[in-house]
């Protein structure tokens, strides 16, 4: 990018890269959450090898592509799709990809599914794996049901144990609802209990078809609460690490400006670009994963071109694209005019931006409050207090 904010007129490459290449093997899903934000999952179309091969050859023909790549197989359940599926979709990326970049994988999964069959490909082809569970099984069960209304709890710990007991590396995703705030003790407990070490909480969103959240009244005091438990019980007992927390202190001891408009914390969702997302059809957009191929008001279906026709770079000539641009470029400055937490976030996300606010030309989204804002708060509360107790005190 230039000093506008419009794409580089050297080249395609915006500065950074694409650090992140999400691609959805099928819409479809095996189970059935209420905050689902994606539609078709009853649908088993599966991306075609051919769409593949375009998609990886698109990503490695444009100048986009300047280090190390991460892969994630994402949208609908990805292990729904057979072992034999990935095993010559590798083969096929193998072929097309250059020399030089390391490619890593990543699946994010409900665990349902797994076996010894997915840990042995998992384990040959060194798959970061990510689960999505909810904690104890009358908060997990309470929204992440199969299609006749079951739970799903004990299906995602049988595989969440066996990846364990085969020592597969594995983080957790957590959607924390209404009914997961009083309970922070009682969800740390089980996580560690289970040998989780790396967790994410997904404070439930507005996005596409959730079209309302159990969060969306306000509950500010109560999620500042159950945020400081965890950061709490995190800190005392150091047997997991919580991924907002974790974030933030990294951006406050790393010593990032409040107040500096060019970019100072890499946003990939704010970037054109640095992230890439292509469905199983083939097409592609970039910014937030969540918006490909919804249908968004006034850009009409949120993509920029297919693999199979489109270069990524020219979509960056398209009045779709320019539109989409300039209005997330102008919520980003935006934030940075009117909001402190500016320096450690770099612009929000647009997808939330959108679906809350109904623009990207916006500004703060509860995402941005219990995401960014309240992780930070309590991390720096935190530091200073410790600061405080490590200085002595004048004589």
């Amino acid at each position: 990018m230039n000093e506008t904010g419009s794409p580089n007129p050297q080249g395609c490459a915006p500065d950074p890269w694409i650090t992140l290449l999400v691609l959805q093997p099928s819409p479809f899903c095996n189970i059935n959450c209420d905050y689902c934000y994606l539609p078709n999952r009853t649908s088993t179309k599966r991306m075609a090898m051919e769409v593949l091969e375009k998609a990886v050859e698109r990503t490695f023909a444009s100048d986009l592509v300047q280090g190390d790549l991460t892969l994630i197989w994402h949208a609908g359940e990805p292990l729904a799709v057979p072992i034999a599926w990935y095993e010559d979709a590798i083969q096929v990326i193998r072929r097309i990809a250059p020399p030089g970049p390391q490619i890593r994988y990543s699946v994010q999964s409900n665990g349902t599914l797994i076996n010894d069959q997915w840990c042995d490909f998992i384990q040959r082809e060194n798959f970061c794996v990510g689960l999505s569970i909810d904690g104890p099984a009358f908060l997990h069960d309470a929204h992440r049901k199969t299609r006749r209304g079951e739970g799903t709890h004990a299906a995602a710990m049988r595989g969440l144990r066996m990846l364990r007991e085969r020592g597969i590396p594995f983080h957790v995703i957590s959607v924390i609802t209404r009914e997961a705030l009083g309970h922070a003790e009682e969800i740390y407990d089980f996580f560690e209990s289970e040998g989780v070490e790396r967790l994410g909480l997904n404070i439930e969103e507005v996005e596409a078809n959730n079209m309302s959240s159990t969060l969306a009244a306000r509950e500010d005091a109560r999620v500042r609460e159950f945020y400081e438990v965890m950061f709490q019980r995190q800190k005392e007992r150091r047997t997991i690490t919580i991924r907002e927390f974790d974030a933030a202190r990294q951006k406050v001891l790393g010593g990032v400006s409040l107040r500096d408009f060019d970019f100072p914390w890499f946003n990939e969702q704010a970037r054109p670009f640095g992230i890439v997302s292509v469905d199983w059809e083939g097409n592609f957009a970039t910014y937030s994963p969540e918006l490909l191929s919804m249908p968004v008001d006034p850009y009409g279906t949120f993509a920029f071109g297919n693999v199979k026709t489109d270069d990524f770079c020219d979509a960056l000539e398209t009045p779709k694209f320019q539109k989409v641009l300039t209005d997330i470029q102008a919520g980003i400055r935006k934030c940075a005019a009117t909001c402190s937490y500016y320096g450690y976030c770099g612009g929000g996300a647009p997808a939330n931006k959108y679906y809350e606010n109904g623009t990207f030309a916006s500004t703060q989204t509860m995402y941005c409050r219990y995401s960014v804002q309240m992780p930070l708060e309590i991390v720096l509360s935190d530091i200073e207090k410790d600061l405080q107790l490590a200085t002595p005190s004048a004589a």
